[in-house]
């Protein structure tokens, strides 16, 4: 018997090639969209059904994640991983953030002013910001980023930070510090953004300048 050992090449097609190449393309997204799906109302699954108290009947309901009240200090960890199986890999997307001018105003429940009537022992954090808030309340602006370079196995981060006297924006790799310009700052490898609410930055700090 003969047997060839040679391995027959048959190359791919161009469309098939096209779709390999788009699949492993990172996909590019903006934190806007990422916080509009996390606000997005989800249907549960028929396993999840509730009984209603008045009809007694199991019930297809929904959920929905809202965000009652925001921080002076917004930090916003950005999902990194995807489980696959048994195993975890990490996401290489690339996420689209503002270094200045974070609205949040589309994310904040809106409430009416009965709903002010809380609880007095609830402490102010937990008071909702809505009606009759200064808009300004809810525009934030980036002052560092936190960065991983590698995989789920091993990697290393950096920071990157905004210098509160001069405005600057540096890059802290280990002992290394670099000067970075803002077209800079916005990277895939982005993994923890920090950001301060306008009306919360000191009039001496340098990043008071952005809010005039």
């Amino acid at each position: 018997l003969f047997v060839n050992t040679e391995e027959e090449y048959i190359p791919d097609s161009e469309s098939v090639r096209q779709q390999r190449e788009l699949h492993h393309q990172p996909q590019i997204c903006t934190l806007s969209q990422c916080f509009q799906l996390y606000t997005k109302e989800e249907q549960l699954a028929p396993d999840d059904a509730w009984r209603c108290p008045h009809c007694k009947q199991l019930q297809q309901g929904s959920i929905t994640l809202s965000l009652w009240t925001l921080p002076d200090v917004l930090i916003i960890h950005l999902k990194r991983f995807r489980q696959e199986g048994d195993r975890r890999m990490k996401l290489q997307n690339m996420v689209k953030f503002p270094l200045s001018g974070l609205d949040m105003t589309p994310h904040v429940v809106k409430r009416s002013q009965s709903s002010w009537s809380l609880p007095s022992h609830w402490s102010p954090w937990r008071k909702p910001y809505g009606l009759g808030r200064d808009p300004e309340d809810y525009i934030y602006d980036l002052y560092a980023v936190c960065n991983h370079h590698g995989t789920m196995q091993g990697g290393h981060y950096t920071a990157y930070c905004k210098n509160s006297v001069d405005g600057q924006w540096y890059c802290f790799d280990d002992s290394e510090v670099q000067q970075l310009s803002e077209s800079e700052v916005c990277k895939q490898t982005a993994y923890i953004l920090f950001y301060q609410r306008r009306t919360a930055i000191p009039s001496w700090s340098a990043n008071s300048s952005v809010a005039g």
